[in-house]
């Protein structure tokens, strides 16, 4: 969701935009060699080329934002901002994606398709796929900066400069825009030229729709549009119907965690709920497809620069074909899964209680060559580990999204005996942790020759996150009604979990939705945008902590300030716009 640091005078123009990488597994992105913006914007083929280059500027997977709160850290500090944020130490000499390069490429594409002989109704087509982008540019801009300035043309270099326009401005021109484009936009497509599965449709503007409202408190909206969606939109939740033999053999090391004949735990749907949640971004399960994706950022395989870097190398660990770890879960994540029962949590321990409890297992491991033997010979009394009693009888959602020590995960290209040994090398996560949510299992595919990356699809917009929509939404729009219940417990279904409680106070069922959405969607990039639209107490109470590492060796203290609301204004953009000068946001 990075946006380019340029102000709206400094920005690139012309039709070089065109050439871009689409990173779209079914879109031609090689135009003509030669092109010159007298020659190109003359056919329905430029059109086609234009548009694709716009799909550049899709988002994918989002799990450093989850480094810029409580779910997760980025130990790289090079990589992302995301400590600086963790600390509140952020200042306007950073950029902190401030820009409007693709909504300037989005209104290239908008004023010069114009000139392209083509269908009409195509093109108008076309047009609404530009604005939708162009929409979600605006939505990051708010979201991170509050106002921003509209522009809905190609603006010439020479230009006066120009002021931000209001939040409500904004919010109006993304509402106004994705309720015009929900319009025009098809529910569905057929396929191949000028029809390529993937791009975005009706669903997926309506889905942003909901979303942004959403954010913005707007909830008879969010929930009128979600209802919409889940009534009319022919999606479902991914789920496996059998597993394979490698996820057979740790579906039956799970009686080490899973008390399932004493607390009346089918088996079969717990375990299946396991893999189909992780199934969700498997390679194999990860295209247009799919019955949870609404929006997708297509990927190809065979090609590297049309891969997913994050999803494989930064995150997984150096113990698996070298991965670097970049960001890894941390505990205050994982104390947020729910027991077993799917409605209370698991008393937390003390940094030097789990600590000791680790040193236990440790010394035990010692005694053999490799993890894997001690795993196998031990996993019978793994229950009886005090270290493994935190993570004994809990939310499937947990052993399907968090990789703890000495855990084993057979299914990836390490082979069938791979278990996870914290190796606290420079490429280990500092905290102990991995994720395994959206982590590929394994790649064909190598940039620059050498690295590995992801080839599967990345679902920006997914169905379950519309059913967490509707069901926030109607909570707080009617109540804690069985149509709050009926959404939440689709996704428990899914997961092999117990239903929701049946009776909550307004406040407790504020608080358990809240949790509900932060571990379904955990990683995704949301917890970010949720922190602060629950307020700055809310914030506050979440971000002034500090992560330990397991074996309590790390630790790094994070602090909320209420200016981190909003992101600054960069200084670059201030002295380029003197406008902007005394409408920086608060507290910079």
């Amino acid at each position: 969701m990075n946006k380019m640091t340029l102000n709206i005078k400094n920005l690139f123009v012309g039709v070089a935009f065109a050439t871009a990488m689409t990173g779209c597994v079914d879109m031609d992105v090689t135009p003509p060699a030669s092109i010159s913006p007298d020659t190109f914007w003359k056919t329905e083929k430029d059109a086609w080329y234009g548009l694709n280059a716009c799909y550049a500027y899709m988002p994918g997977c989002d799990v450093f934002q989850d480094a810029y709160v409580d779910n997760a850290f980025n130990h790289h500090a090079h990589e992302s901002k995301g400590q600086t944020l963790q600390t509140a130490t952020m200042n306007p000499s950073v950029d902190y994606g401030y820009g409007y390069t693709d909504i300037r490429s989005f209104n290239v594409f908008l004023e010069n398709v114009e000139n392209c002989e083509m269908d009409p109704e195509l093109k108008e087509r076309m047009k609404a796929e530009a604005r939708f982008m162009r929409a979600n540019g605006y939505l990051w801009l708010n979201l991170f900066f509050g106002k921003a300035t509209i522009i809905t043309e190609v603006l010439p270099y020479d230009s006066p400069n120009l002021p931000r326009d209001s939040e409500e401005e904004v919010r109006k021109f993304i509402m106004d825009e994705l309720t015009e484009i929900s319009q025009i936009l098809p529910s569905s497509y057929s396929g191949g030229y000028l029809n390529e599965k993937g791009r975005v449709t009706r669903w997926a503007a309506l889905a942003l729709k909901a979303r942004a409202a959403l954010y913005w408190g707007d909830y008879a909206t969010a929930e009128a549009v979600s209802r919409e969606i889940m009534k009319d939109g022919g999606f479902d939740l991914f789920k496996v119907s059998s597993l394979s033999a490698v996820q057979q053999k740790e579906a039956d090391e799970l009686e080490q965690y899973v008390d399932f004949a004493a607390l009346g735990i089918d088996k079969d749907e717990f375990t299946k709920g396991i893999f189909s949640y992780e199934g969700i971004w498997a390679t194999e399960n990860a295209s247009p497809a799919n019955p949870e994706y609404i929006l997708t950022r297509q990927y190809m395989a065979g090609n590297g620069d049309y891969g997913d870097f994050t999803r494989y190398i930064q995150m997984r660990p150096d113990q698996m074909n070298g991965g670097w770890a970049s960001v890894e879960p941390i505990q205050s994540l994982v104390d947020a899964y729910w027991n077993a029962d799917g409605k209370t949590k698991p008393a937390t321990l003390t940094p030097k209680e789990r600590a000791d409890r680790f040193k236990v297992m440790l010394a035990d491991r010692d005694e053999y060559t490799t993890v894997s033997e001690f795993v196998q010979d031990k996993i019978g009394d793994f229950k009886n580990y005090a270290y493994n009693q935190e993570f004994r009888n809990r939310d499937s959602r947990l052993y399907a999204s968090i990789l703890f020590p000495f855990k084993g995960w057979y299914e990836t290209d390490m082979g069938p005996d791979f278990v996870y040994e914290w190796k606290h090398s420079n490429n280990d996560p500092k905290g102990g942790y991995m994720f395994r949510k959206m982590v590929p299992l394994g790649t064909n595919t190598l940039i620059w020759d050498y690295y590995p990356v992801a080839e599967g699809d990345y679902p920006v917009i997914r169905y379950a996150e519309i059913l967490l929509i509707f069901a926030e939404a109607h909570l707080h729009t009617t109540g804690y009604d069985q149509e709050v219940r009926d959404a939440l417990n689709k996704l428990r279904a899914r997961c092999g979990m117990p239903d929701v409680p049946v009776s909550l106070s307004k406040d407790d069922a504020v608080e358990f939705v809240r949790n509900e959405r932060r571990i379904e969607l955990a990683g995704e990039g949301h917890r970010y945008f949720d922190i602060r639209r629950y307020g700055k107490d809310y914030a506050a109470k979440c971000m002034n902590m500090t992560m330990y590492s397991v074996d309590n060796n790390f630790n790094f203290a994070m602090k909320w300030d209420d200016r981190l609301m909003l992101m600054p204004i960069p200084q670059e953009a201030i002295d380029l716009n003197p406008l902007l000068k005394d409408d920086q946001n608060p507290g910079y």
